[in-house]
C-alpha cells in the first residue's frame, strides 16, 4: 500500500499566544471547538502541543476534509498539512526530498523547538546547502517556494503549504449574543464578524410567513446552515410577527419602519436576559436606509440594556456584498423570500426624537407585543 502523502496537519493558533494568564482557556475552548466541528472519528486524533496542535491524518481525501472544515474554526491563525520525520539533520533533509522533484528554488526555514535538541537552526540549514549534489531541489536564501521545518523532541513536521484560517477569537471566548438574523444580505455577515470576535449566537429571526413549516421550508435555514459551519450548534427563535403588524396599522405608515426596529430591539431584550446574553448583534450600517440614521439609531434603541455591536457600521453596501459573497452567503440571501424587516413604508420619517419614537409606541399599545411575541416563538437547538 503507497504511504499517504501527508502525515498530518499542523494548527496554529496567533492571536490567544497574546492572551497572557487566560491563555490556557482560550486554546482550551478551541480545542473543544476544533473537535466538536471535525466529529469524533476525526476529533480523537487531534493533540495538544505547547504552541500548536496536530491533527492526525491518513488520506488525501481525509486531508481535504479536515482542511474544509479548520477553514471556519475562529482561533486558527494558520494551518498546513506535513510529513513526519525522526528529528535528525539526516531524517530531515531525506523526507525534504520527497517535496520537490523538478530543481525548484526552495527556501529553507527552520525552527528548533527547545533548546536542548542537539544542533539549531543554522546547522540544519547548512546541512542543506552541503549537501545540494543530493537534493530534488536547490536550496537558496531568496527561493521561490519555502519549506518549512518544526524541530521537536520526539519528530520533526515538513510543511510548504500554509493555509491562512479564520482567525479571530474562538466562539464563546467573549460570551452570548443575541443575533438579530434577517433574509438579507446584512444581517448574515454581521453574524460572521460577531463570531470571529468570540460571541457565541442565539439567532433570533422575525418573521412574517402565515406558518413557522413554511418558514422551515424557506431560504432561512439555509442561511443558518451556512452560519452553523462557523458558530457550532446555536439555539434559533422564531418571533412571528403578525401582533405587530395588526397594531402598526393604526398608525401613520411614515413611522412603521422605526417601531419595527423598536419592537425587534425590545424583543431581542428581553431573549438576551433569558439566555444571559451580554450583547445584541445588528446588520445595520450608519446610513443605509432610513432607520439607520443616527437619529433614529438613537431612538430606536434609546432604553435597551443590552450592548449594541454593529459590526457593519463603517460598511457601504458594496462592501457588505463583497462579504457576502466571499463567505458564501450571497447566493441564499439574495433567493425571494417575505422578509418582516422588508417594510415599505412611504416617505418614511428619517429623525425621530426617543420620546416621540416612545409616545408613538406606547399609545399603540406595543409595550406588551414583545413578551406576548417570545410566548409564541419556536425556538430550537441545531446541532
Amino acid at each position: 500500500m503507497q504511504e499517504p502523502y501527508y502525515d498530518g496537519i499542523v494548527i496554529h493558533f496567533g492571536e490567544l499566544w497574546l492572551k497572557g494568564k487566560n491563555r490556557k482557556d482560550f486554546i482550551s475552548l478551541l480545542e473543544r471547538n476544533i473537535k466538536s466541528a471535525l466529529g469524533q472519528e476525526f476529533g480523537e486524533r487531534l493533540e495538544r502541543l505547547r504552541d500548536r496542535m496536530v491533527l492526525n491524518v491518513h488520506s488525501e481525501d481525509e486531508v481535504i476534509h479536515c482542511e474544509r472544515v479548520l477553514s471556519k474554526v475562529f482561533g486558527i491563525s494558520w494551518y498546513a498539512p506535513f510529513r513526519k520525520s525522526d528529528s535528525s539533520i539526516e531524517a530531515i533533509v531525506e523526507k525534504a526530498n520527497s517535496f520537490f522533484q523538478g530543481g525548484e528554488s526552495v527556501r529553507i526555514e527552520p525552527h528548533r523547538a527547545l533548546k536542548s535538541i542537539g544542533f539549531d537552526s543554522k546547522e540544519i540549514v547548512a546541512a542543506f546547502i552541503h549537501g545540494t549534489e543530493k537534493l530534488n531541489f536547490v536550496p537558496e536564501k531568496d527561493g521561490k517556494e519555502t519549506l518549512y521545518i518544526d524541530v521537536l523532541e520526539n519528530f520533526s513536521m515538513l510543511h510548504k503549504d500554509r493555509v491562512k484560517g479564520a482567525g479571530g477569537l474562538p466562539v464563546g471566548a467573549s460570551g452570548k449574543a443575541v443575533v438579530l438574523l434577517s433574509g438579507g444580505i446584512d444581517s448574515p455577515v454581521a453574524a460572521y464578524y460577531a463570531m470571529k470576535r468570540g460571541l457565541k449566537p442565539i439567532f433570533v429571526h422575525f418573521y412574517a410567513l402565515q406558518s413557522y413549516e413554511e418558514l422551515k421550508s424557506s431560504k432561512i435555514p439555509e442561511l443558518l446552515d451556512v452560519l452553523l459551519k462557523y458558530s457550532g450548534n446555536a439555539k434559533v427563535y422564531y418571533i412571528p410577527v403578525h401582533m405587530f403588524q395588526i397594531a402598526a396599522m393604526k398608525e401613520d405608515q411614515k413611522y412603521e419602519v422605526v417601531l419595527f426596529k423598536r419592537f425587534i430591539f425590545e424583543t431581542a431584550d428581553r431573549i438576551a436576559k433569558i439566555e444571559k446574553a451580554k450583547v445584541m448583534v445588528t446588520g445595520e450600517s450608519l446610513g443605509q436606509v432610513s432607520s439607520q440614521t443616527a437619529e433614529n439609531l438613537k431612538a430606536t434603541s434609546n432604553g435597551i440594556e443590552t450592548l449594541f455591536f454593529r459590526p457593519l457600521v463603517g460598511f457601504d453596501k458594496q462592501e457588505i456584498i463583497d462579504a457576502s459573497m466571499r463567505l458564501g452567503f450571497y447566493p441564499i440571501s439574495i433567493k425571494p423570500y417575505k422578509d418582516a424587516c422588508s417594510l415599505r413604508s412611504r416617505n418614511p420619517v428619517t429623525r425621530i426624537s426617543p420620546k416621540a419614537l416612545e409616545a408613538i409606541y406606547d399609545r399603540n399599545g406595543m409595550g406588551e407585543l414583545p413578551e406576548i411575541s417570545i410566548s409564541k416563538a419556536r425556538v430550537e437547538f441545531v446541532p
